[in-house]
């Protein structure tokens, strides 16, 4: 014993040192628990889309949130499965491309909505309940709605009747009302996207001056009038699911500038950013020219891509409106262009610098290569393209390890830990407080 008191001092010293140890082993927990990047987003996500959360999935979008989008004609547990793994925490979910015997997927025909359709209905709920299986929260999101069908389903003629028709704004209401009231129980929705990238400004002549700057009083009025008679027929039957609405000339954050706030709690203000235009833009850059670098005249770096979206701060800061009602819905690039690593960790620590929520575009879309970063900037297989001939499907290798994607893998992993950690140390603490009220000072501050 005497031996152990000049090891340790008095007894009741050594008393203290066992406990320092307890709350040193305590503490490395955490931290192990912490830096494992893949773990726990499930039981997170959960936890934040449960019963509870079904009366106010508001909070889900409490803290940034980081996803991807998934725009293809079939979904596959696996993606959903490899999504999680990564870290996405939500996906931007479009429904366009499903396979329907009707012209228009859920729609019927966007010429006249008249009902949901039951078999496609049907097809998105067995869509929904993979997810579920899988807790990964969704933001629903249409291309097409009545009168305005989806460009890509219309010859490559762009629809503008539902701004041009009333009664197209009506009927756009009447499908929204019964979607929102047949999912409105579902629990695996975190948002309704209500449409994709609104451009009321093609009504006028768009050759003289860069579209964002067409008629914006005229185009604003059209924009607000239809979001705002959206989102009063959703809330009729669906008072809690969030409303995302996007601003014009395809989601511009330039648009923010005379973008009109709608007077609802649970709406979340959305825009795209894809500019440079002439950069990310296969058919513009054909893979010649590198970000950082000078496009159209104009040199563009992370200061010159920060002033491009200061009219979304602008318009968040003079309605009071917090960081956390802002998405950054899609952002992305041709998979090949040159620079696009340093081009994602500009934007993404512009995105964090806000405090906004993200979603890259694309994470394993299965109808275009373009955007898949898991395939790096290598052609694809003559196979694959001979498969796409014949329509059929052609396994690709998706790799983690291209640099375009390990900037998007690593933001996504630092994101979850930072608000894992907390999490973990908030919970751990708070258990070692109920069994013993002897916490040091040091170990809660």
């Amino acid at each position: 014993m005497g031996e152990l008191e000049v090891a340790f001092g008095r007894a009741g010293n050594g008393i203290k040192m066992r406990k320092i140890l307890e709350y040193v082993f305590t503490i490395m927990g955490i931290v192990l628990i912490s830096c494992s990047c893949n773990r726990d987003i499930q039981k997170r996500n959960a936890q934040e889309i449960d019963s509870k959360q079904k009366q106010n999935k508001m909070a889900f979008w409490n803290v940034p949130k980081k996803g991807a989008n998934m725009f293809c004609s079939r979904i596959l547990r696996e993606d959903i499965r490899a999504a999680k793994t990564y870290g996405i925490e939500f996906v931007r979910l479009c429904v366009d491309k499903f396979p329907s015997k009707s012209r228009d997927f859920l729609l019927g025909n966007a010429d006249h909505y008249d009902h949901l359709e039951p078999v496609d209905l049907d097809f998105l709920l067995n869509v929904l309940y993979l997810f579920e299986q899988e807790n990964m929260p969704v933001v629903l999101t249409m291309l097409s709605l009545p009168g305005s069908r989806w460009k890509q389903n219309n010859n490559d003629k762009d629809d503008l009747r539902i701004w041009k028709d009333a009664k197209f704004q009506q009927q756009a209401a009447h499908f929204w009302s019964d979607l929102a009231a047949f999912l409105s129980k579902n629990k695996i929705i975190v948002g309704y996207n209500i449409l994709n990238e609104p451009h009321p400004e093609r009504l006028f002549d768009t050759k003289n001056c860069h579209i964002d700057q067409i008629n914006q009083t005229e185009v604003q009025k059209l924009l607000f009038d239809f979001n705002k008679l959206i989102v009063e027929n959703i809330r009729r039957v669906d008072a809690n699911t969030p409303i995302i609405i996007e601003s014009s000339s395809y989601a511009d954050p330039n648009t923010f500038k005379h973008l009109r706030p709608i007077p609802d709690s649970r709406t979340i203000y959305s825009f795209h950013m894809y500019e440079p235009y002439s950069y990310t833009n296969h058919k513009l850059n054909k893979d010649r020219l590198p970000y950082p670098g000078k496009f159209d005249g104009k040199n563009w770096n992370r200061a010159n891509l920060k002033d491009y979206m200061k009219a979304v701060e602008n318009f968040r800061q003079s309605h009071n409106i917090p960081s956390n009602r802002i998405l950054v819905g899609e952002f992305g690039c041709y998979r090949k262009q040159k620079g696009l690593p340093q081009y994602f960790e500009d934007l993404i620590s512009i995105f964090n610098e806000h405090g906004w929520h993200w979603a890259f575009y694309a994470f394993r879309e299965n109808t275009w290569d373009g955007m898949n970063y898991e395939l790096g900037d290598r052609p694809l297989p003559w196979a694959y393209w001979k498969a796409q001939e014949r329509g059929e499907e052609f396994a690709l290798t998706h790799k983690a390890t291209f640099p375009q994607f390990v900037v998007l893998k690593n933001a996504l992993c630092q994101a979850r830990l930072r608000v894992g950690f907390l999490r973990d140390a908030s919970k751990l603490l708070s258990g070692f407080k109920q069994v013993s009220h002897e916490i040091p000072d040091w170990a809660t501050q």
